[in-house]
């Protein structure tokens, strides 16, 4: 049996029998007929992506100390009267990329080298209360 042939079929095994991708190029075909046109394609580009925020920066602490009453009360009293510092960071400099219709894009970096936050500016879920330029 063809691989169009099994698509007469309506189980999963049957319209899977030779693989993901010919099922789904033999379902892209049938939208493309029945459309009158190709399928659309998205091409995302970046240029000169930058993702930066603030963040508090807390007193280093020694960390010997026993998690005692009066230590616990002691750092909690200094964390509420001292000043917050305040520091800029970057996330994200300036990116530049082109990410085409049909392949697989893998994105390798250092742990807390802005991957996800990448990520997450292309796919639309940043919040847009940070500072995405």
């Amino acid at each position: 049996m063809s691989p169009v042939d099994q698509t007469k079929e309506t189980s999963a095994k049957a319209l899977l029998a030779n693989g993901v991708q010919v099922f789904n190029d033999h379902l892209a075909s049938k939208i493309q007929a029945g459309l009158g046109r190709p399928l659309p394609q998205m091409e995302v580009r970046v240029k000169n992506l930058s993702v930066s925020a603030d963040v508090v920066v807390g007193q280093h602490e020694d960390g010997r100390e026993l998690p005692t009453l009066t230590h616990t009360i002691k750092t909690a009293a200094l964390k509420l009267s001292s000043s917050k510092h305040v520091v800029h960071k970057t996330i994200v400099r300036n990116f530049s990329g082109v990410f085409e219709p049909g392949t697989i894009t893998l994105v390798l970096g250092q742990p807390s080298s802005g991957k996800s936050s990448l990520m997450k500016v292309l796919s639309g879920r940043f919040p847009q209360e940070k500072r995405v330029t």
